[in-house]
């Protein structure tokens, strides 16, 4: 299944990855804009998802030695812009979903082709938004600001995100950016359905580089 082509060319999702690859080098608001030429609110214009000139958006991937259609197509890269934690033995950390739902009480709800539980707390700074997902199957793409974070909690999920597809089992975790379309899929044959949790920590943070 491909992701939606509207969701593809979200302007929100190109403007944080041009600002990942801005971070990578470790340019600043200030610093960008002034080699690309143009205003310092433009550019942040552009990384917050906002209409900016195709002139504009050509001037400021020639800085960052990309072109317009590699951010678009978006190949995503591990440790800028996605990470994967594979559970060891060593592991001592231990969650399950019985544990969970012991100290939460979960109002299932059905949400992109899944059924899940909220769990909400607040956090000094920013609100973090934890659900318990059952995938019985491949659920719809969709983006949304924030990190995410995906734990497999029992059974194989599958993941999704760009270009990247990813499986997790169980004690393993997968990091990305919300703004990427991404999906999952239970990848267990055996069992019919696989659990994970899923943590999205508001929106992204805009802070500059200097």
């Amino acid at each position: 299944m491909i992701p939606d082509q509207s969701m593809m060319f979200d302007t929100l999702m190109l403007g944080k990855r041009a600002q990942r690859i801005r971070k990578e080098k470790k340019l600043s608001i200030e610093a960008l804009a002034k080699m690309a030429d143009v205003n310092k609110n433009t550019v942040v214009r552009f990384e917050k998802g906002l209409s900016t000139r195709i002139e504009t958006i050509y001037k400021i991937c020639g800085v960052l030695n990309i072109s317009p259609l590699k951010l678009v197509e978006g190949k995503l890269v591990r440790g800028r812009d996605y990470d994967i934690q594979k559970h060891t033995a060593q592991d001592t950390g231990r969650a399950t979903s019985q544990r969970i739902s012991r100290e939460q009480r979960i109002q299932k709800e059905y949400y992109h082709g899944m059924q899940v539980g909220d769990l909400n707390y607040q956090l000094p700074g920013g609100q973090l938004r934890a659900k318990v997902i059952e995938i019985s199957k491949k659920c719809e793409f969709h983006s949304h600001p924030g990190e995410e974070l995906l734990f497999c909690l029992t059974g194989t999920v599958g993941v999704e995100i760009s270009n990247v597809k990813a499986v997790l089992n169980k004690g393993d975790a997968i990091f990305f950016w919300g703004t990427e379309p991404h999906c999952y899929f239970n990848a267990d044959k055996k069992k019919p359905v696989s659990v994970a949790l899923t943590v999205v920590r508001g929106g992204e943070q805009d802070k500059d580089v200097m």
